[in-house]
């Protein structure tokens, strides 16, 4: 049995979180609220049933209650309340910055929303956390894999002609059998002709060679999850050779069965090639988890000390797309802890 995890400590040092979807922080008493607020029959009638319900079986499962919830943020003051509610709640654990990925193309393209309303009133509601807790905070409009990378691409253009000044990356969510039959390449080409970095999911239930895909194709300078890469020596050398950075989410790979239990996490085995890594929490309500429940993960699975604790929450500053003075303020907090 290992040191207890020093929970105080961790909480009072500095940290970023990046791999977190704003529509996945919706829990069960927001999710009660914006049901009665458009008069949509929820899936359970309390606190304990939709916690209930959020327990599923497999990936498919998860996506129909992501989707699901998707359904149930309608209006620019529901996207306000969700990026409040969560900004707030991180907080309580340390965070400093937050880069909220979002579904950009799912409200677009499937829910027949425009950007704008959803950007403000995302926007609205950080600014309001910011006033109250002094977070920082940035967004990541995702490509939905499984819709035509043409409809994406459309989505995406009325994503780049509002206000950019917010976005911190372009990114691709969710499942990715398509990125070798249909081209979202594009996509990134356009994000980075103006001026935003491209990001992407990869390697969570996929394999070395999809994470190979999204740093050669895409562009990304940041994988979300990238757990696939422990399976190939050359795709870890890859990420160590062009300093990618991997955002990965220990509890959300438990329950969704990417791995089958904490003992094969590849966690130390990317640490131990010297990948960075930060933590994420993914959709903490959907995963009953939360970010410092991440640290706490990495603590027992890769047998980390507090300095390597530090280390983790280093990364996750330096590897945000925050200013980079107020990064150096950050790491100075967190040195001298």
């Amino acid at each position: 049995m290992g040191e207890p995890f020093p929970i105080d400590a961790v909480r009072a040092m500095p940290k970023a979180e990046l791999h977190v979807h704003l529509e996945g922080t919706v829990d069960a008493t927001t999710l009660l609220m914006l049901a009665e607020r458009h008069g949509v029959q929820p899936p359970a009638e309390d606190v304990e049933g939709v916690d209930e319900w959020y327990r599923f079986d497999g990936f498919p499962m998860f996506l129909e209650r992501y989707f699901t919830v998707l359904g149930l943020i309608r209006t620019p003051d529901d996207f306000r309340l969700i990026a409040e509610r969560y900004l707030t709640a991180a907080s309580e654990q340390g965070v400093v910055h937050t880069e909220f990925h979002v579904s950009a193309t799912g409200h677009i393209v499937e829910n027949s929303k425009e950007w704008g309303p959803i950007h403000d009133g995302i926007v609205a509601g950080c600014t309001a956390a910011t006033a109250a807790t002094g977070m920082s905070w940035g967004l990541i409009p995702d490509i939905s894999p499984h819709l035509p990378a043409a409809d994406c691409l459309e989505a995406m253009k009325t994503v780049f002609a509002h206000d950019t000044t917010y976005l911190a990356a372009a990114g691709m969510g969710g499942p990715a059998d398509t990125w070798t039959t249909d081209d979202f390449v594009p996509i990134f080409d356009l994000a980075r002709s103006v001026g935003i970095p491209a990001v992407s999911h990869a390697g969570e239930h996929g394999g070395a060679d999809e994470v190979r895909f999204a740093v050669e194709q895409f562009g990304a300078v940041r994988i979300q999850h990238g757990i696939g890469a422990a399976q190939d020596p050359d795709v870890l050398q890859l990420l160590v050779d062009r300093d990618i950075a991997c955002d990965v989410c220990p509890g959300s790979n438990l329950a969704l069965a990417a791995v089958g239990s904490a003992a094969e996490h590849p966690l130390p085995t990317m640490l131990a090639a010297g990948v960075t890594i930060t933590l994420g929490s993914d959709d903490p309500p959907m995963f009953q988890t939360r970010l410092l429940d991440e640290y706490e993960r990495a603590w027992q699975w890769a047998g980390l000390s507090l300095d390597g604790v530090r280390a983790l929450c280093r990364n996750s500053l330096e590897r945000s797309f925050a200013p980079r003075e107020q990064v150096d303020d950050w790491l100075a907090v967190l040195g001298a802890g």
